[in-house]
């Protein structure tokens, strides 16, 4: 195998690679990164077996063929190679890289060990989404999943796929995220799809901008872009029917400026960080023109601030675990939310407002209907 690349374009296709390298992996090969050239193309290749990456790149190709590189040292390299062109020799067992004065000699693993990579089926149905849809999905609906391993099912995104939407959710048991966006060119299929893979996609889109493809099949899901290919193993189990959850009615409505509460839930939080040994909740106490915030206990230390909001209905105080709220406020992403509210044991769900006029609002403020974040309070 020989070829010279373009030096960023090499570095920027082993970095994303790296990110699926199998990092504690059983399997040797795993660990590794394999190239291989084809025609005028590099394809790189990585897999911890939970998630598969492809990608390739443009080069001027001498001689085609195989090579699998340790990833760790491969990263090493690319990060360290100084601005000139990159060209790359490979025999049995070792690879030579060439930038500028730079030269390095790798030892290679043997490639044969190397696992095939899944690929989406021909026959199978894509859906597409625009790029900035997607990366706003998955920014608005991952955080609320869980990092426990315990419950599987919970640390993934949920996925429902109809001829005209896609509905994606997430929930740890304490919060829930809900995005519902339109669903070009759709296919009907669930899935349950690991965050962690939700978030290399949503990373790769960022990047790459345009749209993304999906590819939802019964036990994997493939994500493409102009050059690049993710796929991943779908979570075994049931997601919880989280409509469920979700209130039919609420007695209260709170519409305050979204970053002026983020600021102030955090700045009270201070006070129950890390000089106590559980999570300090913050209190929200509600009336008619006022949100007064505090947090904290006579012991450790106490804080207060009071912005203003705008209540209808009576007058409530409700606590919350401080990140979740800074969560679900975060992104929320418009300028004023709406909380809305039961009492002060029931969930509180968390809404955008757009400026769009609604007739039956005399401020001109309309919730969203496409995104929302529900979370349980803390019992005092």
């Amino acid at each position: 195998m020989k070829f010279r690349a373009d030096r960023a374009e090499f570095a920027d296709a082993a970095t994303w690679a790296l990110r699926t390298v199998g990092a504690r992996a059983t399997l040797p090969a795993l660990s590794g990164v394999r190239l291989e050239v084809t025609g005028d193309r590099l394809v790189l290749s990585s897999t911890d077996l939970e998630i598969a990456s492809e990608l390739s790149i443009p080069v001027s190709a001498e001689q085609e063929g195989v090579a699998l590189v340790p990833g760790r040292l491969l990263g090493d390299v690319v990060r360290s190679l100084p601005p000139a062109g990159v060209t790359a020799e490979a025999d049995a067992d070792r690879l030579r890289l060439v930038c500028g004065r730079a030269r390095f000699d790798l030892r290679l693993m043997p490639a044969e060990d190397f696992p095939p990579l899944p690929a989406p089926s021909e026959s199978a149905s894509t859906a597409v989404m625009k790029a900035e849809e997607f990366i706003r999905t998955v920014a608005q609906v991952a955080r609320a999943a869980s990092a426990d391993d315990a419950r599987p099912v919970l640390t993934g995104v949920s996925l429902e796929a109809t001829s005209g939407s896609l509905t994606a959710a997430a929930t740890d048991s304490y919060r829930l995220a809900v995005r519902t966006v339109p669903w070009e060119q759709g296919t009907e299929m669930t899935a349950l799809v690991p965050r962690r893979a939700m978030v290399e996609a949503q990373r790769a889109a960022d990047t790459l901008g345009s749209e993304v493809r999906i590819v939802l099949e019964a036990t994997q899901v493939t994500f493409l872009f102009s050059d690049r290919r993710l796929t991943t193993r779908l979570i075994e189990g049931k997601f919880p029917d989280f409509r469920q959850l979700l209130p039919g009615s609420h007695d209260r409505n709170l519409d305050v400026d979204r970053a002026e509460l983020l600021e102030v839930v955090k700045r009270v939080a201070v006070v129950g960080g890390e000089n106590t040994s559980s999570v300090t909740p913050v209190t929200l106490h509600l009336s008619a023109d006022t949100v007064r915030v505090t947090a904290g206990s006579g012991e450790v230390g106490q804080a207060e601030e009071s912005l203003p909001g705008v209540l209808e209905g009576e007058d409530l105080q409700i606590a919350f675990n401080p990140r979740y709220l800074t969560d679900g406020l975060d992104v929320s992403l418009t300028e004023r939310v709406r909380l809305e509210f039961r009492d002060e044991l029931k969930p509180a769900v968390i809404r955008p407002i757009t400026a769009e006029a609604d007739s039956a609002d005399a401020t001109g403020a309309t919730a969203t209907a496409d995104f929302l974040y529900l979370l349980m309070p803390v019992r005092l």
